[in-house]
């Protein structure tokens, strides 16, 4: 395993191995293996956010802010639960917790029987919101949180209330443990929703901060998520927040771009815009990664649509002639989803902070399953990443 974990830890080797059965894979299979169907629909609510990240590209997004309408959603909601599609994420490049009907949009997947996964800024956690969401009941509520330090997240995120979001964590877990619907899990009886605080890493953090954070939200969640920033496909300029090697940035991106990777996105889901575009990007904040439109096309048509399928091709070949966008993606050059799965677990060791619930199982959260914490490297047939 330490083996293993050295190769699939490390950028570079992870990279060349997959990029190597990318080559291999396409001789006989040109378009990746393809599902017959997307392992789960990721949709955006809505695209507007009240806060301005450095870090995200929503601030810097041409698209018109718009709001998903419930009537469209419902009727994905039924075509999943037709077609046997399991998981639903309700967030892409937006606040979600801004659409008005969020909470009837996660009863109405719920009582579908799909597996629902939100993710928020957690600034809007006032005691009406807490009360809503946790008797809509997701099964995974990710909400992001940066620092322990509030003059650290105010600065980071700009338009936060550090104060305020620290209240709402609270009085989440409060209302979730007082009135949370309970299910049976892997780790017993399970009141919802399962909270996760997620961590975009940046260079002020250090181990007196990463001792402060665990101390701070340790007790009020039930497992965490570091990871590193990227540049959002090219929204927002990747200098301030790149990790610093020895390698000058211009020399990295040759290395990546030659050793590059097919995104796993084509094999594994399909993104629903607030617009009723349909786009297989999570950083596509203007809808330039788009195959089609929702509901004048069926998720099945969508998914085996012709624009589909040169995307698939273009991952494939390397050969992005046709998909502008993704030539130079630094999600596929710098991101390596098992090494921040090592960072994160590293973390909690030494912070004795163990996970309530595992929040690193795949697509099934109440499903026991050997941890992994990656996708598989063989484009065409990815594990679904977190999310």
């Amino acid at each position: 395993m330490g083996i293993r974990n050295l190769y699939r830890g490390s950028i570079l080797v992870n990279h060349t191995v997959k990029h190597l059965k990318s080559v291999w894979l396409r001789r006989k299979h040109p378009y990746g293996i393809v599902p017959e169907k997307p392992s789960r629909v990721i949709v955006e609510p809505t695209n507007a956010c009240n806060l301005r990240c450095s870090y995200c590209g929503n601030k810097d997004m041409a698209r018109k802010w718009t709001y998903l309408p419930l009537p469209i959603y419902r009727q994905l909601v039924g075509e999943m639960q037709e077609l046997g599609i399991p998981r639903i994420t309700l967030h892409t490049i937006g606040e979600p917790t801004l659409h008005p009907e969020l909470p009837e949009m996660i009863r109405l997947a719920k009582t579908a029987g799909l597996v629902v996964t939100l993710s928020t800024n957690g600034t809007t956690l006032d005691d009406k919101r807490v009360a809503d969401l946790v008797d809509a009941a997701p099964d995974i509520l990710n909400i992001s949180v940066d620092a322990a330090d509030p003059e650290k997240i105010e600065r980071i995120r700009e338009g936060i209330d550090a104060a305020e979001l620290y209240a709402g964590i609270q009085r989440l877990h409060a209302r979730r443990e007082a009135h949370g619907r309970t299910v049976d899990s892997p780790w017993g009886p399970t009141q919802l929703p399962s909270i996760v605080a997620t961590c975009v890493l940046n260079h002020e953090w250090d181990r007196e901060e990463e001792r402060a954070y665990f101390k701070k939200y340790g007790p009020y969640v039930d497992d965490v998520y570091f990871h590193w920033p990227n540049a959002h496909a090219g929204y927002v300029p990747d200098e301030p927040h790149r990790r610093r090697t020895l390698l000058s940035p211009r020399i990295q991106d040759w290395i990546y771009r030659k050793v590059r990777y097919s995104c796993p996105y084509p094999w594994d889901a399909l993104f629903l815009l607030s617009n009723g575009a349909m786009s297989v990007c999570r950083f596509d904040f203007d809808a330039r990664v788009t195959v089609g439109r929702y509901p004048e096309q069926t998720l099945p048509e969508l998914w085996n649509s012709q624009q589909m399928m040169s995307l698939r091709k273009a991952h494939m070949d390397f050969d992005f002639r046709d998909w502008s966008t993704c030539e130079n993606c630094k999600g596929t050059f710098y991101e390596n989803r098992h090494e921040h799965f090592l960072r994160t677990q590293k973390m909690k060791r030494r912070n004795n902070f163990v996970a309530r619930r595992d929040m690193w199982l795949s697509a099934d959260p109440y499903k026991k399953r050997r941890l992994t914490g990656t996708a598989s490297a063989i484009p065409g047939t990815p594990a679904a990443p977190r999310g």
